[in-house]
């Protein structure tokens, strides 16, 4: 999505919920549910960044669903119904994500583990060459959650 950003879709097929992972372009999530015959329950955002939740309000205006996010930016991200932080479980329907402390990108930012899927969502924190561009958080901060 966009030119640098993506965008995922994980889906409950006992539950049927479906959540987006951050929400860079609202448009494109819209079209990729509608191919698929999904219907958008969540979306969980793993910081505040625009091109991380800004398509937060076009999306729960569209559907209703729920917004989940880390609890450290909760007056940043739009839409926030649910404020997680680590040691947390997020849940989509019959699926849980362990939710983890990764500040450093920004000060609260976090990651859903599906340890059952063997599947991480960490937003800006880990890039497939190297960790996340630090913001607002510090060198110590980042270094310790990249330990995890």
């Amino acid at each position: 999505m966009r030119q640098d950003n993506y965008g995922y879709l994980i889906h409950d097929s006992v539950s049927g919920e479906t959540a987006a992972i951050d929400t860079p372009d609202a448009d494109a999530y819209m079209e990729a549910l509608a191919r698929r015959g999904w219907k958008l329950t969540q979306i969980w955002n793993t910081h505040h960044h625009h091109d991380h939740a800004g398509g937060n309000k076009q999306l729960k205006d569209a559907t209703g669903c729920k917004v989940v996010g880390p609890e450290g930016e909760a007056d940043k991200i739009p839409g926030i119904d649910v404020a997680v932080g680590g040691g947390r479980v997020a849940t989509l329907g019959t699926l849980e994500a362990a939710v983890i402390d990764v500040g450093g990108h920004t000060k609260g930012h976090i990651a859903f583990h599906f340890p059952t899927l063997g599947k991480a969502f960490v937003g800006d924190a880990l890039f497939a060459m190297g960790c996340g561009r630090m913001f607002e958080g510090t060198y110590e901060q980042m270094f310790a959650s990249i330990q995890v």
